[in-house]
């Protein structure tokens, strides 16, 4: 018995649906993520090798992760349904959520406070 979904452009496993879901879901909240606890990590101030090791093992990985898929996939021209150029997708999807991670823990530090 065939499913009718499992057939369209739109299936769990194409390229579209994947690279939809790396952009506007998994990216971001990998980085948030990042941005976090690498501004934890900065904040707090306990700099011991296991700690720094984690940020930096998390910041590499973070910024292959941005490279090689967002930065890559979004390297041929604009079309109609993406405009971004590679630099602003990268902006975009990696570097704003970064930023709004570090964000939440100062705020969360300020409400605590």
């Amino acid at each position: 018995m065939e499913h009718p979904g499992l057939s369209t452009p739109q299936a769990m496993g194409s390229p579209r649906f994947s690279g939809s879901f790396l952009h506007f879901f998994l990216a971001p909240i990998l980085c948030a993520f990042s941005g976090f606890h690498t501004a934890s990590y900065l904040f707090v101030g306990l700099y011991t090798w296991p700690r720094t090791s984690r940020v930096l093992v998390l910041t590499i990985g973070m910024l292959i992760f941005s490279y090689e898929f967002i930065y890559k996939n979004q390297s041929s021209p604009p079309t109609s349904t993406w405009k971004y150029s590679s630099f602003e997708s990268v902006f975009y999807t990696c570097a704003v959520p970064y930023i709004i991670g570090a964000g939440a823990l100062l705020v969360l530090v300020g409400l605590s406070e």
